[in-house]
């Protein structure tokens, strides 16, 4: 296994200054790690930027789902759906950190009807495979306003530790990729475009050489480009709430709408704990993370008729993620939950995109990137997932094999503890600090 830690991103650092490559990629999510992965495979030179750690953006605040978006089917979104289940099966074949789940869909006055969602798991099951959905009344499991509920199956995944295996799997393919390096910039001198890079960890700065700008900052891709207006989308804010495990003891999640607009949302059984949301609120900075007391009693309005344990009290934590969505209308549920490439000369941006779909953005937008350059042609099986991350020893494997930089970097974004076992939050804290130092000192 090849080492990729804070010792090997000096040494790259430092390695690649003044260096050219084909492709300068712009931002350290899913999409950008999925990008740089397909176009190292493809045997194109890619070095990848991230001002964060790798999946401190969005890519670590989503739902934890991989899905085909069954609410999609009644906005008339089929190709979208098909789409999506697409890349859910071959993610659940392809990938041991996408396994399958129950969902149970809640029927009664008020939420879902029993018609609609019936039709609607039909095409589902069409457009994805899979078993019929099971329709069962409620014995008492719910409260008595719930009639009965429609069981499917759909997927959940660590989204984090998805992006650094990509990312980590880009590194194995030759790609530069570098977390808490910040692009600030470009000119062209002597006919080549010149990038000015800084290490946000030491203050130092480098420059290197590249012919084609890949845009894949997410809520950030106005940034890049020195806040030029690119394309048409709107910022929407999700957040969740994360409960003891006692507060729903189902193992199945469930898909609720919310007693307070009708807004489908989900309770979710992960590990130790059970995640809840999400809203879905436009906002206008990329940087507007804070969770406000309306968001807040928001989502333990719309959920706390299943279990009376969703309240403030019980919170014992919470996290938000911010989409790019495509398109300018007024009502964030409705809008596209699908993706653009566009070109404005040898640069490329990255608008929408799902966790679930990563890997189709990543091939359209690698494709075009390899017409541009007149390179090799991109196959259609990318981007793999060479890495297969140790399960059992996570802190060690991050910090030596994942470029984990500081403790929360491990918390967070590797062991994502922070999310499924918060319990165990400061032990791996100590545990990453002490095997981190002296490079976190």
């Amino acid at each position: 296994m090849i080492e990729f830690s804070a010792k090997t991103r000096e040494k790259e650092l430092q390695s690649s200054s003044g260096q050219a490559f084909d492709v300068l990629v712009i931002g350290g999510g899913i999409i950008g790690a999925g990008v740089a992965n397909t176009l190292s495979q493809a045997g194109i030179s890619v070095i990848l930027v991230e001002m964060g750690d790798f999946a401190s953006g969005t890519s670590s605040g989503s739902s934890k789902l991989i899905h085909g978006g069954l609410r999609y089917l009644a906005q008339g979104r089929f190709r979208l759906t098909r789409n999506l289940l697409k890349e859910r099966n071959y993610l659940m074949r392809k990938t041991d950190l996408v396994k399958p789940i129950n969902f149970d869909i809640l029927i009664g006055p008020g939420m879902f009807g029993r018609f609609e969602i019936r039709i609607g798991l039909m095409l589902y099951r069409i457009l994805g495979g899979g078993k019929h959905s099971a329709y069962t009344k409620n014995n008492g499991i719910f409260p008595d306003s719930v009639k009965g509920y429609y069981t499917y199956k759909d997927c959940i995944t660590d989204d984090a530790l998805l992006t650094v295996s990509n990312i980590v799997s880009a590194h194995m393919n030759g790609a530069v990729c570098l977390n808490y390096v910040k692009y600030t910039g470009s000119s062209v001198i002597n006919d080549e475009n010149v990038a000015k890079l800084k290490d946000m960890v030491s203050g130092n700065y480098i420059t290197i050489r590249y012919r084609v700008l890949v845009n894949c900052a997410g809520a950030w891709i106005d940034d890049v480009l020195g806040h030029e207006k690119i394309g048409n989308f709107r910022l929407s804010k999700g957040i969740h709430l994360i409960y003891p495990r006692e507060v729903y003891r189902r193992e199945s999640a469930a898909v609720v709408k919310s007693k307070v607009d009708g807004r489908q949302m989900f309770i979710i059984p992960r590990g130790q704990v059970v995640i809840v949301g999400t809203t879905d609120d436009f906002v206008d900075s990329p940087d507007n993370w804070n969770i406000t007391e309306s968001e807040r009693d928001y989502v333990i309005k719309s959920l706390s008729f299943i279990s009376a344990g969703i309240s403030r009290e019980k919170i014992i934590g919470e996290y938000s993620g911010i989409r790019t969505l495509l398109g300018s209308g007024n009502n964030p549920g409705k809008m596209s939950r699908d993706f653009s490439v566009l070109r404005k000369n040898n640069v490329f941006t990255v608008i929408g995109g799902k966790v679930t779909d990563y890997r189709r953005v990543s091939r359209k937008t690698a494709i075009l990137v390899s017409k541009y350059l007149k390179k090799k042609r991109v196959s259609g099986a990318l981007p793999r997932i060479d890495y297969k991350p140790d399960l059992n020893d996570r802190v060690s494997s991050a910090i030596k094999y994942e470029c984990a930089i500081f403790p929360d970097d491990v918390v967070k974004r590797r062991s994502s503890v922070y999310y499924f076992d918060p319990e165990s939050t400061n032990l791996v804290n100590e545990t990453a600090l002490k095997l981190l130092n002296p490079i976190s000192e």
